[in-house]
């Protein structure tokens, strides 16, 4: 049976998804430090990962879908939880199960490092915003009080651009 090639595809898998996590979390000092290029370089490596996460899922999936065939069940889906129920091995099940438990721990934290990345990007992004417009505003805007009807100090801007500038 394939269960022991299964066992292995989900240990390379958790074996990627800590160097993913690893990079995600280095991305937290470059995204504070601002270190641009070096988070574009971190990125591509993470795309690299992403890639070969994605073709071991395949191989898992098929491997997964040969197992239930080769016992006869006729389950059009791969999920892991699905095929622990079904294996008899003491051993084998032991092994999805701790398997199964990593994996779900490290996708939850993941989970959780991407969100504070992105927490910290968008505030990033507010703060260079606040800056552009700290640098593009006119002076004399809102300080003394104009009718709205009288526009003697030029066209009043719409929006966060300035294409005056």
């Amino acid at each position: 049976m394939s269960i022991p090639q299964i066992i292995d595809t989900l240990e390379q898998q958790y074996k990627l998804y800590e160097s993913l996590l690893e990079m995600e979390k280095s991305k937290k000092d470059l995204i504070i430090k601002n270190e641009v290029l070096q988070l574009n370089v971190l990125t591509q490596k993470e795309k690299l990962l992403v890639a070969k996460l994605e073709e071991l899922e395949k191989v898992r999936s098929q491997l997964t879908f040969r197992y239930f065939r080769d016992i006869g069940f006729r389950i059009r889906t791969s999920i892991l939880s699905e095929m622990i129920r079904s294996v008899t091995n003491p051993k084998e099940k032991e092994q999805l199960l701790e398997l199964h438990g990593k994996l779900t721990a490290i996708l939850a934290e993941m989970k959780h490092v991407n969100a504070l990345n992105q927490q910290l990007i968008n505030q990033s992004l507010a703060y260079l915003d606040f800056s552009i417009n700290l640098m593009v505003e006119d002076p004399n805007q809102d300080y003394t009080y104009q009718h709205p009807m009288n526009n003697v100090y030029g066209s009043k801007r719409n929006g966060l651009f300035d294409n005056r500038a």
